[in-house]
């Protein structure tokens, strides 16, 4: 094997580690959050509504941060906006738990770094591994939902371990981040991961017109091909996933569940989902596989709903294995549908800002508008069906989505 191809294999793998340290960070230090509220809003002095606000900040500042990923990008090179990014998320966890104020504005800063990360990444995939788009972002995708999962169940462990001391429990997932940024420092620069640090951003353009469509790297990016497609499939994905995070374990008390049980319902939409994750995007590498795919998530997301609302209640672990299998498989399916949708390498940060910001501005209305709806005495029942809307949503937008993608890879 020559010298060039042992450097290309050896940025490949560096590249790799790099996608799944960033997957596996960008979800616990939010999901380690919520099964510790009660003893946080007595250890902070936090009422009900600064409860409310604090769970949701982080989702507020995923929409909110967005447009600030490409300015980042231009700025820095790709590499070392990484860098920066997990050391504010990094730094932001550890200051978090030393007051009330500094537990609101660390939060705001997780939530911007975790924002701005999760939009960086598809450009990290989209040049890094161009021919095997699919499977990288399934991994990615799926480290994300192990981190989703792995902070929501140790959060509880790692507080009793710590003599019930919420301060040391809320920093302790510092010491994970660490290492994520450490890896992150030590081999983005040489991973391959895109228009590198260091480098002006006039080599992404270069890079950017080795690709089809990107002739025209100035074009604004909300006359891409499919943006708006793609910003609408993200959008009623999220929108379901938000939704069912917030109130699911209240869906489930109140058709009969008992409480300790709906709580672990929640935990059990991430589990379901996770070889979900990795096969969609995989799946989806092939072009004439995607229409299919979006038509089987939009029926088992609606069905999942629909049986929640209505089937008898010793079926809801079921449903809930189908809703959580269908919206782990649509984030995979979203993600992968912003690399392959994007005109350029290049232009897969702005993209991807636009498509995930409104997305998740978008999505932030469900949590909130459920609960509008059940005060003014709708049940829950009721308001199930109602969100199975979103899953046709799904269906039409991922279509669109997945016809663009095709004309561009063609284009």
């Amino acid at each position: 094997m020559n010298a060039p191809s042992r450097l290309s294999r050896r940025q490949g793998v560096a590249a790799g580690v790099v996608v799944i340290a960033l997957g596996l960070s960008v979800r616990f230090p939010i999901t380690s959050v919520s099964p510790l509220l009660a003893d946080i809003g007595a250890h902070y002095n936090l009422s009900h509504t600064g409860l409310a606000a604090l769970s949701a900040i982080p989702v507020l500042l995923f929409g909110l941060a967005s447009p600030l990923a490409p300015w980042l990008v231009s700025r820095l090179g790709l590499e070392r906006t990484l860098v920066v990014l997990l050391a504010a998320l990094t730094a932001a966890t550890a200051f978090r738990p030393l007051s009330t104020p500094t537990l609101f504005l660390g939060t705001v800063i997780i939530g911007a770094a975790i924002a701005l990360v999760g939009i960086v990444t598809p450009q990290v995939i989209r040049q890094s591994f161009p021919k095997r788009g699919g499977f990288w972002t399934g991994v990615y995708t799926t480290s994300f939902g192990i981190s989703a999962a792995s902070g929501a169940a140790l959060a509880v462990p790692v507080y009793n371990m710590l003599g019930e001391n919420i301060a040391y429990a809320l920093a302790s997932w510092t010491v994970p981040l660490l290492i994520a940024f450490a890896l992150v420092l030590s081999l983005a620069p040489r991973g391959g991961a895109g228009a590198g640090a260091g480098v002006a951003p006039t080599h992404a353009s270069a890079l950017a017109r080795t690709e089809p469509g990107a002739d025209q790297p100035r074009a604004s990016i909300f006359r891409a091909k499919g943006l708006w497609p793609v910003t609408g499939f993200f959008a009623c994905q999220a929108l379901i996933y938000f939704s069912l995070t917030a109130w699911l374990p209240t869906i489930a008390a109140a058709r009969g569940i008992d409480p300790t049980q709906a709580g672990l319902l929640l935990a059990w939409l991430s589990v379901a989902g996770l070889p979900a994750s990795l096969l969609a995007p995989t799946i989806a590498s092939k072009a004439s596989f995607r229409t299919a795919l979006v038509v089987i998530i939009a029926s088992l997301s609606a069905t999942g709903l629909i049986g929640l609302a209505l089937a008898p209640i010793a079926l809801a672990p079921l449903m809930i294995a189908v809703l959580g299998i269908a919206q782990s498989a649509a984030f995979g399916l979203s993600i992968a549908l912003i690399v392959f949708t994007a005109p350029s390498a290049a232009a897969t940060a702005s993209f991807s800002a636009v498509s995930q910001g409104i997305g998740y501005l978008i999505a932030a209305v469900g949590p909130l508008g459920l609960g509008l709806l059940a005060d003014t005495g709708i049940t829950w029942t009721a308001i199930l069906l109602m969100l199975v809307a979103a899953s046709i949503g799904k269906l039409v937008f991922g279509v669109l989505s997945t016809r663009a993608s095709r004309q561009v890879a063609q284009g």
